[in-house]
This record gives structure tokens, C-alpha cells and sequence, in this order.
């Protein structure tokens, strides 16, 4: 092929000029001739090509000697990571719409407390693991297990990473590994035949000098001897010097080899790890938050561990902030305390902080209303609590600030709760806060059934205050 670089190019004709190299001579071409990415074509770019009757017919990109003598890349490095990590994509994959779906908590931070937590409850009542808890529970557990291994496959060194990653997937690079293996081992055989020979030759030429008649039979075999053994030794250094070669020469491939691509292995690898990284805390975060949910929603209908509160005098829902500020309640963060206990005073903060639920009560009188934010604060000081008598002032303010829970007498200056949560439902496209309906009498199954169908989550009967109590703890 005929060597030259583009001088022209006319992207609209789609047709351009290269000159020859050696004589300077201009042929024309056309795109559809050019054996490559058309955006690859570019001015004083240097190609070879064939000319038919002065003009190209064949043109592709000169590749240099350095190139021709390169290692090609079996798999590039995108590729090798996704295949040395392919457990872990598959774990993230099968979860993929469960992540996008669910809420999250802060697993890493609660990781310990929480496993505590849930044998703690289990130890109050065997029968508070169920199949379903259990299962959660087994699946977060082995979740995290696979983190820490992926985790400690990243925490080697970067060129070792490069090494086991990358280079072991490179087809040539590894033949090429082996195939100095056996130069070397070659050329090590021919060094362990080459100096004791040396040796023997040497003592074999002392004695043939000290034959005298250079005409006798001994004198003629003897030099016979000596040159097959000049010869072997010739041919063994030859050998040796020609290993070595080799070996400098494949060596020096495969250091360019290495230098080429370990940067562009690095620029990959960081950020490819690092989300992998992120989604595998996010999916443990969702999966945490499951076993949380799953394990107080057992917890809170349990009656041994109502009674554990109670007798505990444990003020708060029954929840992991609640616990974890009871589990923390006998130590003084202000002495020397581990790290761990520090993390979980941090942790507690956290929750606090960002778990705070707002609560509209809707009552048709003073007395009743005070009544019963005194019993909320009660069950933890932290809720936000907003008092409403007027249910229909309370629809409008409910539109522009969204509630967590709310609490309305059955019957309101003559508007029925339930008519109430029904218009509520039909104005307020929001998620529906939890609704607990005060009853002056216990009320009939199919009517209590209609309230659950609204989304009436607990009924309370007026005078019952520590019933309400309780309402307030499991809705929190």
C-alpha cells in the first residue's frame, strides 16, 4: 500500500485528497472508500492507499510501528471491571425497582443497633420472629456480608488491582506472561549445560596439548572431542544470547503495555467501583429500612414488649429512636465513653432531628383537645402538635401543610370523620396521613370496617386515655 496524508477534505461532497508521501503526487477520493469512522477523517491525517487508475479505491488509517508491535487489548477496561464484579451488578440489578420504590434509612450508622434491637425484642418473646421478619432479617444480613466482600476486593492497591483486573484478561498480555516463562526456563537449562561444559573444555584442551604427536590416532580423536564441544558451547551461548534478547525485547512490550493503559484503567476503575459503591449502601439502606418497619410493626401489637415499655416507663412510640434513646438513657455523654456509644448518641441526634412528625388534632372543644396533646407529649415530647376545633378551617390547613398523623372525634359540629377523611381523600392528591378516630361508644364491626377502608388506622373510645396513648405510640 501506498502511504500519504490527507491535504483536503470536503465534508458536503463527501470527497477529499491525499498526497503520496514520496512523491507528492495528489489523488482524489471519495468517503465511502475509507475503512473507518467517517469522523475519524481529518487533515494531515497519515493513511495508506491503494490507487485504481489514479484514483483511491482502498484508504484506511497508517498505523505506525509502535502499534504494529503493540499487545492488543483483549478487553477493555470497562469491561474486565464489570466482569470482575459481575456478583455484585447481579445483586444491584435483581433489586433495582425495590431501591427506586422504597424509603431509606442511614444502615451503616444503624447497622449495630439495629440487630440489637431485634434480639432484644426476640428475647422478650420468642414468638415475636416470624417467617416473614425472619426472612428480612436473613436478607439484610447477607446483604451486608456481600458488601464487606466486595469491599475488601476493591481495598488492595491500585496496581494490584490493574493486575488481577485487567492485565489477567488480556489474552496476548498473558501468552506473552508464559511465554517468557519459558524462555527463561529454556535459556536457565542451557546456562546449567553451558558452564560445567566450559569447564570440561578446558581440561579437555590441556590435554590435548600435551599430546605430543599431533599425528597419532589419540591426538586425532581427542581434537574431535574438543571441537563437538567448542561447537556445543558456541551454539549454547549463541542460544543464551538470542534468550536474553528475547526476553529484553518481550519484557520492553509488555512495560509499554502496562504503561499505556494503567491510567486509563485507574480513570475507569475509581468512579466504576465508587458507584457500585453507592448503590450497594443505598440498597442496604432500603433493605434496612424494610427489616425496621417490618420488625416494629411485630414489636408494636406485641403484648410482652408493651409491657416492656410500660414497666420501662419508655416514653415514645415504638419505634427505634424511642429505643435507642431508652438503651442510651443511663449513659452520660459527657464522660469517657467508646466510640461506638458516641456513634450512637450521634445516631440518636440524627433520628431526632429528622424524624420529627407532625401531628393535627381536630376536637371540637378546648378541654378535649388539651386532654389530648397532653397525652401525645406524653408519649414523646419531640412531636410537632397543632390543635384544630373548626373540621372545616382544619380540610383547608391540612391542604397546605400535610400531616403524619391525625386524630378527629367520630362526630364534629355535625361533619361525620369519616365524611371528613372522604373529602380530604378527594380534594388532597398527597399521601394520606394515619387517621385515629376518637368514639364516644365502641362502634359496630361494619362501620369500624368502612373507617379502615378510608384509611381509619386505629379507633380509640373517649375516655380511654391510655388506649389513646397506646394509638399514638404504635401510629408513631
Amino acid at each position: 500500500m501506498l502511504e500519504g496524508k490527507i491535504i483536503n477534505l470536503d465534508p458536503e461532497k463527501k470527497q477529499g485528497q491525499v498526497e503520496q508521501l514520496t512523491t507528492q503526487r495528489v489523488f482524489p477520493f471519495t468517503y465511502n472508500v475509507w475503512e473507518g469512522e467517517e469522523e475519524e477523517l481529518a487533515t494531515n491525517l497519515e493513511v495508506e492507499f491503494v490507487v485504481e487508475n489514479r484514483v483511491i479505491t482502498k484508504m484506511k488509517l497508517k498505523i505506525s510501528l509502535e502499534e504494529l508491535d503493540a499487545i492488543p487489548v483483549t478487553k477493555p477496561a470497562n469491561e474486565c471491571i464489570n466482569e470482575f464484579f459481575a456478583r455484585e451488578t447481579s445483586i444491584l440489578s435483581d433489586y433495582q425497582d425495590f431501591v427506586a420504590e422504597s424509603p431509606e434509612l442511614d444502615f451503616m450508622r444503624m447497622r449495630r443497633f439495629l440487630f440489637t434491637a431485634y434480639n432484644d425484642l426476640c428475647d422478650l418473646d420468642s414468638m415475636l420472629e416470624n417467617q416473614e421478619l425472619k426472612i428480612v432479617k436473613n436478607e439484610v444480613s447477607g446483604l451486608y456480608r456481600d458488601f464487606e466482600e466486595y469491599n475488601k476486593k476493591i481495598q488492595y492497591p491500585l496496581p494490584y488491582c490493574f493486575e488481577k483486573i485487567f492485565l489477567a484478561r488480556q489474552a496476548e498480555f498473558t501468552h506473552l506472561e508464559q511465554y517468557i516463562e519459558d524462555v527463561k526456563i529454556g535459556m536457565n537449562g542451557a546456562k546449567a549445560e553451558s558452564e560445567p561444559l566450559s569447564r570440561r573444555l578446558e581440561e579437555e584442551e590441556r590435554t590435548l596439548r600435551l599430546i605430543v604427536d599431533k599425528k597419532s590416532h589419540e591426538y586425532i580423536e581427542q581434537e574431535k572431542e574438543v571441537k563437538a564441544m567448542r561447537r556445543r558451547l558456541v551454539d549454547l551461548i549463541d542460544y543464551i544470547a538470542k534468550q536474553k534478547d528475547i526476553i529484553t525485547r518481550e519484557t520492553e512490550r509488555m512495560k509499554i503495555f502496562k504503561e499505556k493503559h494503567f491510567q486509563a484503567f485507574a480513570a475507569v476503575f475509581a468512579p466504576m467501583t465508587d458507584e457500585i459503591k453507592q448503590k450497594f449502601i443505598k440498597l442496604l439502606n432500603t433493605k434496612g429500612y424494610s427489616l425496621d418497619k417490618t420488625m416494629w410493626a411485630r414489636a408494636k401489637t406485641n403484648q410482652y414488649v408493651k409491657k416492656f415499655f410500660r414497666d420501662s416507663d419508655i416514653h415514645g412510640g415504638y419505634n427505634s429512636k424511642t429505643y435507642l434513646r431508652y438503651f442510651l438513657k443511663g449513659l452520660d455523654k459527657n464522660k469517657i465513653v467508646s466510640a461506638r456509644t458516641k456513634e450512637l448518641f450521634g445516631l440518636l441526634k440524627n433520628l431526632e432531628s429528622s424524624g420529627v412528625q407532625n401531628i393535627m388534632v381536630i376536637q371540637e372543644n378546648d378541654t378535649k383537645t388539651f386532654k389530648s396533646q397532653q397525652l401525645i407529649e406524653r408519649v414523646d415530647s419531640s412531636l410537632k402538635v397543632t390543635v384544630e376545633h373548626n373540621p372545616f378551617e382544619a380540610l383547608g390547613k391540612l391542604g397546605a401543610n400535610p400531616q403524619d398523623i391525625v386524630v378527629l372525634d367520630y362526630k364534629n359540629n355535625g361533619l361525620l370523620a369519616f365524611d371528613f377523611i372522604r373529602e380530604y381523600r378527594e380534594t388532597s392528591p398527597k399521601k394520606l396521613p394515619l387517621f385515629i378516630v376518637v368514639t364516644p361508644n365502641q362502634l359496630e364491626y361494619d362501620v369500624m370496617e368502612e373507617g379502615r377502608n378510608l384509611g381509619v388506622e386505629y379507633y380509640v373510645l373517649a375516655n380511654d386515655s391510655e388506649g389513646f396513648s397506646d394509638a399514638i405510640r404504635m401510629a408513631i
